[in-house]
């Protein structure tokens, strides 16, 4: 699955919120989440989705160029 960059400007407000939800949710997660993290978990709450099964392929290392890269050896 391809993966798009989205970048929004938020208020001071909204970035101490988001802040504060991170330390929040580090308790829980035992790590403490980027403020993409926070956003993506926002979003599939709000859009009343889940990304857990496509959300794998963020973390990887091997992205869209590593892909490419193979095809084009092959």
């Amino acid at each position: 699955m391809s993966r798009n960059q989205l970048n929004i400007r938020v208020s001071d407000q909204l970035e101490e919120l988001i802040d504060q939800k991170r330390i929040e949710l580090a308790a829980t997660m035992k790590m403490i989440p980027t403020r993409s993290d926070v956003v993506r978990y926002a979003l599939e709450k709000y859009l009343g989705v889940s990304l857990k099964d496509t959300d794998y392929d963020r973390r990887t290392t091997e992205g869209k160029a590593s892909e490419n890269a193979a095809r084009a050896k092959s």
